[in-house]
């Protein structure tokens, strides 16, 4: 019976867990499900249902009712001192949990607990995750293989989703088409799974052939995704993660031709990417030669054109303000949308300025001829504010770049940062700036970083938007403001400490999450969001303590035979 109960409980546990790891990319309702679930199997573990079923039996309902209740009370005892136990000798595990108690003790000076009580609870999993991990029975490799392939197959299904909403074609940002969580975090996700596909080719035991095959298709799917919803820090960490491993197989490989060839692509491939953005750049910005007089004057219903090279500037290599007939472009749009030409889109722009780039990005002119081929499709897009044609049709690489230039443009001629997420982060780490001159060594507290930054942005008379006046974008920058150099130090503790100390750096799996994590943390308050929270504390606390290690796995298989 005893070896039953225990069975039940390594299964339940694993099932749990692999419905938690598919949660991550999937749900965030579910995230919390499954994780107050796990929560239930590490209180009440080693549960008996025969135990339980006896005192019913023997006793009748209502005394059994009273048992059962004792009994469950007594189990939630012993494991709460017992598992609490063997947490606090797991010197590793306290560490990594104390980035939660780190947050405990920004309270002291914190005047926003509203706030400061929300963020606690979106960051439970690094408290909740070490204490289970490092408490629970360890999992085989080979039960560590299947749950990473459900987690590959749970962001596929996210890929997927993604995939319908892009084919629909009704969204204003293609970002919108990751459906269920950031479409950063979801990137990273993405990033993981491909790396993660790619462990199950190159390391034993071997995959077979169609198996491999099947891999490398997914792999290269994922990467078109990443290319689809212009994942700038997804495609940079695969690419940099990427070139970090070349880097370390160099000094692996004894063969010389395999090596001198490693060595090539270390070379080549950050060049090809060099030029490959440089040339893109190039394009972009490149105005064409135009002959002013080889221009037509007049538009077929005889108005005038306005051609202007200067105040329209340049967008994706072409002038926006060539072939302008304002008036009749005015009048003709009148008669097809409800928005009047002079108000404004539903993003809240001169809707004048999104017709007439939006016909640009179709190589129209700027007149009643040219509106009149835009279909009622297109029409709904400019309403909606999409500026660019390509931004919903062709949503890519150089399209990213094209929308970063323009903002850059923005930033440089007006001081206007809003256009563009890259120049809204220079103000953040402004305002970051500004903030940690007046609080180094304490920082501002758990709860006030939301307040803080609200002034500073006030103080600075900053030209963003209230609705882009976020925090730093930095995790590295939120932890240094929210706890000052020492909190700051102790943060890096954390992370870095258990991945040297335990000697996991040697493991393939684990070493490129943390990389993965550390790059995103460059640009993105990672751990500030429950799914991205969720993401790092499930998988640093899995790896350092829920995967059995050589030693172990060999002592199970010797018990089991």
């Amino acid at each position: 019976m005893f070896l039953y109960t225990r069975q039940f409980h390594s299964w339940a546990y694993l099932v749990t867990l692999v419905m938690l790891v598919m949660s991550i990319p999937l749900s965030r309702f579910t995230m919390s499900v499954f994780q107050f679930t796990l929560l239930g199997l590490w209180i009440w573990s080693d549960f008996s249902f025969e135990i339980s079923f006896r005192f019913f039996r023997k006793q009748g309902f209502f005394n059994g009712l009273y048992y059962f209740l004792a009994y469950m009370l007594q189990l939630t005892r012993t494991n709460f001192i017992g598992k609490f136990s063997l947490f606090f000798k797991n010197r590793l595990a306290v560490i990594v949990a104390s980035l939660f108690l780190l947050h405990m003790v920004g309270l002291i000076h914190t005047s926003d607990f509203s706030y400061a009580l929300k963020d606690l609870r979106t960051k439970l999993p690094l408290l909740l995750l070490p204490v289970v991990f490092s408490t629970m029975e360890k999992i085989s490799w080979e039960k560590v293989r299947i749950l990473l392939l459900f987690y590959v197959g749970s962001v596929f299904i996210g890929t997927l989703f993604g995939l319908h909403e892009y084919l629909k074609q009704e969204f204003t940002d293609i970002r919108q088409i990751s459906l269920f969580i950031n479409p950063i975090r979801f990137g990273l996700n993405i990033v993981f799974a491909i790396f993660i596909l790619f462990g199950q080719v190159i390391f034993p035991p071997k995959t077979n052939k169609w198996l491999a095959l099947l891999f490398a298709l997914l792999i290269v799917w994922f990467v078109t995704f990443l290319v689809l919803i212009e994942s700038a820090i997804g495609l940079i960490s695969l690419f940099v993660i990427f070139i970090g491993l070349l880097f370390v197989k160099v000094f692996m490989i004894k063969n010389k031709v395999l090596r001198f060839g490693i060595a090539l692509l270390l070379i080549g491939l950050p060049l090809s990417g060099y030029l490959y953005l440089s040339h893109m750049v190039k394009e972009l910005t490149t105005a064409p030669h135009i002959d002013p007089l080889t221009l037509e004057t007049h538009t077929r219903l005889g108005n005038a054109y306005l051609h202007d090279t200067i105040h329209f500037g340049l967008e994706e290599g072409k002038y926006v303000g060539l072939y302008l007939a304002e008036a009749e472009l005015a009048e003709a749009w009148n008669k097809r949308s409800g928005i009047d030409f002079y108000g404004r889109d539903e993003a809240n722009q001169e809707i004048k300025y999104t017709l007439i780039r939006f016909l640009t990005s179709k190589d129209l002119r700027k007149d009643a001829e040219g509106l009149g081929m835009l279909s009622e499709k297109e029409v709904r897009m400019v309403e909606k504010g999409i500026a660019n044609v390509h931004y919903v049709t062709e949503p890519s690489i150089k399209t990213r770049m094209s929308k970063i230039l323009l903002g850059y443009r923005l930033y440089a001629d007006v001081n206007d940062p809003n256009g563009s997420s890259v120049m809204q982060r220079v103000e953040y780490l402004k305002a970051s700036y500004i903030i940690l001159r007046d609080n180094f060594w304490m920082g501002v507290g758990t709860g006030d970083l939301p307040g803080i930054f609200k002034d500073t942005y006030e103080k600075m008379q900053s030209p963003l938007k209230m609705q882009w006046r976020w925090r730093s974008h930095n995790q590295y920058l939120s932890i240094f403001i929210a706890f000052g150099i020492f909190g700051f130090s102790w943060f890096l503790f954390t992370v870095f400490y258990p991945f040297i100390s335990s000697k996991k750096h040697r493991g393939y799996h684990y070493t490129i999450f943390i990389a993965l994590i550390l790059l995103s943390m460059l640009t993105e308050d990672t751990i500030e969001s429950q799914d991205g929270v969720t993401l790092f504390a499930f998988f640093n606390a899995f790896f350092l303590f829920a995967v059995m290690n050589k030693h172990q796995e060999s002592e199970s298989t010797e018990v089991e035979a």
